[in-house]
């Protein structure tokens, strides 16, 4: 397997392409996990709504669903959480692509940041209800986005 550290694997166009896909599938995880979290949550208690003023159409854009089955509830409170850590890993993996240990310190900082930010609910002092299941989507995410990578990518460009 060749390695490249440098500057010079940036200028093969098929590792280009692969962090310009990378990047489009990052924009596109994030964006579906605001709109799960638009159209299927409650609004009126998000945090960033506390700094900046609530759209008033957001109440017309929700879609009341009873999150009665653990699914429901998975789609509902979960998958955006997962979407967003998946977000951030393929951001950080079309940086790093040619850069094993540089993505891997990275990914591992991110994923110990976001796990520490959902751990640290538990605490008054932070806004949020702790959820296990956010961090079993942090690593099912890390886990897919890994293996993904590993099957489909690094066999094909490194």
């Amino acid at each position: 397997m060749k390695q490249n550290s440098g500057s010079a694997g940036n200028t093969n166009p098929q590792i280009k392409r692969t962090k310009l896909v990378y990047c489009l599938v990052a924009l596109a995880a994030f964006v579906g996990g605001v709109m799960i979290y638009t159209f299927f949550r409650n609004t009126h208690n998000i945090a960033l709504f506390q700094y900046f003023s609530r759209p008033l159409f957001l109440d017309s854009m929700r879609v009341p669903v009873s999150v009665n089955t653990l699914w429901k509830y998975l789609f509902v409170y979960n998958l955006p959480h997962g979407l967003w850590c998946l977000s951030g890993l393929l951001v950080i993996r079309a940086v790093w692509l040619t850069n094993v240990k540089w993505r891997a310190v990275y990914g591992g900082i991110f994923l110990v940041v976001i796990s520490a930010l959902e751990i640290s609910q538990l605490s008054e002092n932070r806004n949020g209800v702790f959820d296990p299941l956010d961090l079993t989507s942090y690593g099912f995410f890390a886990f897919v986005e890994s293996i993904a990578y590993n099957k489909f990518i690094k066999r094909r460009i490194l």
